[in-house]
């Protein structure tokens, strides 16, 4: 049972930690978590930081839900962005993770929560699937560090799981199904002679609780709001927009063209006339006349 001392010891460390004028630099928030700063993932991390590298983890449980996924994933997110991580970072929605990928800096920190809502290893044909891995193969050079959520790690598609990430860190659980603020840290590897995909256990870590953070809260709400059905996105896929641009360019044309043909009607030319002159058939001329009530 926790103490009035130790629970005030919380709320001055929460205090400290939420206070700008007590952080200014990211190195501060690292000091105060050395249990998770002294481990092998977080000197992974700072040397990929300092050679201008990316790192891609998903984060997965034995269970569903409930086993602190989140929670860790929002830890190292708030530790590893060196541009000051907040919610704006995360979505459950893959194609704003694309395009998320574009706005934020070099060192940043993204958060992909329930990627199997997204990257289900069923689906591994689907657009947002395929955007998905071809984000993480074509925009590393960007210095990302993203995180993913997933109930396993059999829910995560292959290519995200086994040939873009280098972490599986599984959140581990009690006998009575509950939160044991531990995980297994994997690296995983792909060895393309054999065609084969490994996974080698490196560590245990376990993290602070940071989910009276109010970015954490922030993110929370997101999951609220998409089970609620008030989440809207905001992103359209860029072949969409492609492919609506491509229409409204042909809108535009055949406008001018059908302009073009009302004139020359106008000015006495006979339907034929104007078939030859624009490369159509006479029948093609009378609809289009008939439809702009030029007849």
């Amino acid at each position: 049972m926790a103490t009035a001392e130790s629970s005030q010891q919380l709320t001055d460390q929460q205090q400290a930690v939420a206070a700008d004028d007590d952080i200014n630099t990211p190195f501060d928030i690292w000091s105060r978590y050395p249990e998770l700063t002294n481990s092998k993932l977080f000197h992974e991390y700072v040397s990929r930081l300092t050679s201008g590298r990316d790192m891609h983890v998903i984060i997965t449980a034995s269970s569903e839900t409930g086993v602190g996924k989140t929670t860790l994933a929002f830890v190292l997110a708030f530790l590893w962005d060196m541009n000051w991580w907040t919610a704006d970072k995360a979505t459950l929605d893959p194609r704003e993770y694309d395009a998320l990928y574009d706005e934020v800096g070099p060192g940043s920190a993204l958060l992909l929560d329930e990627v199997e809502q997204a990257a289900d290893s069923r689906r591994s044909g689907s657009t947002d699937n395929v955007n998905l891995s071809q984000a993480f193969a074509t925009k590393r050079y960007r210095q990302v560090f993203g995180l993913m959520t997933a109930p396993t790690k059999s829910w995560v598609d292959g290519r995200i799981g086994s040939d873009s990430a280098d972490y599986w860190i599984q959140a581990q659980e009690t006998d009575e199904g509950k939160p044991k603020g531990e995980a297994l840290v994997y690296r995983l590897k792909n060895n393309e002679h054999y065609e084969q995909s490994y996974s080698k256990r490196t560590e245990t870590i376990s993290w602070p609780i940071l989910d009276w953070h109010p970015e954490f809260r922030k993110l929370e709400q997101k999951k609220v709001d998409r089970m609620e059905g008030t989440t809207q996105s905001n992103y359209v896929p860029r072949k969409r927009v492609e492919e609506l641009l491509d229409d409204a360019a042909k809108e535009a044309t055949a406008d001018t063209e059908n302009r073009f043909i009302r004139d020359l009607y106008q000015w006495g030319l006979t339907q034929g006339e104007i078939a030859d002159i624009a490369g159509l058939t006479q029948p093609t001329i009378s609809r289009r006349l008939d439809k702009m009530g030029a007849k």
